[in-house]
């Protein structure tokens, strides 16, 4: 078992841990946990969603084999493709299924609006994927165990003031930022831009793009 699946599996006993102690005043009458989980299985980013549901599924797996779980979990799963079909899928999971918990949700305009509601109705929420800065910004009932978006721009940013400027010699490096205009893109870009400028690389330009527009 690798270190990153150990670390997850770890995470995820806790998590079910404290799912567990969210719903004892909601016990079914089989002792079983319902856990909501909320990915895009279709539309242009279901190959991620379902990726990340996977890991979500073989995770509760290797819990249930190695008798870590007291109790039979089961996943109460929505898929949603757009930030609202996120939102109104915690407001189903929350208040017509009564999951003490939820996981999600690979994308962080998707996670943005799921997290947002389940902060708002107090309900635990794992971020399984999802980078964006504000996904877990100032709030009590959202946590992840993945890296935010601006670590990630500032690893990219290291990796060219240690790597690539020494290799092709370059003593003032100026450089241009392209990122999606979305919130997944502002949190990586503005770790880049906040470090490169401290760095001492100049950065001549941001530019923001539409995934979605067509450009002949």
């Amino acid at each position: 078992m690798t270190t990153r699946v150990r670390c997850f599996f770890a995470a995820l006993v806790l998590f079910l841990l404290v799912a567990s102690a969210c719903g004892e005043s909601q016990a079914r009458p089989s002792n079983e946990i319902v856990l909501g989980a909320i990915y895009p299985l279709s539309g242009p980013q279901a190959q991620g969603g379902k990726e990340e549901l996977a890991g979500v599924q073989a995770a509760l797996q290797v819990a249930r084999d190695s008798g870590a779980l007291k109790v039979p979990v089961r996943l109460d799963v929505v898929d949603a493709t757009t930030p609202q079909a996120a939102a109104a899928a915690v407001d189903h999971l929350v208040r017509d299924d009564h999951v003490p918990a939820i996981l999600g949700t690979y994308g962080s305009t998707l996670s943005a609006a799921a997290s947002a509601r389940a902060e708002e109705l107090k309900t635990v929420y794992w971020e399984t994927g999802a980078v964006a800065d504000p996904v877990t910004a100032k709030r009590h009932y959202v946590f992840r165990t993945v890296a935010t978006g601006s670590s990630l721009g500032r690893m990219a940013v290291m990796f060219t003031h240690d790597v690539l400027s020494p290799s092709y010699a370059l003593n003032a490096p100026r450089v241009a930022i392209i990122r999606v205009n979305d919130i997944y893109g502002r949190s990586v870009g503005g770790g880049e831009q906040a470090l490169a400028s401290s760095l001492g690389m100049s950065v001549v330009d941001v530019i923001e793009y539409d995934p979605r527009a067509f450009d002949p």
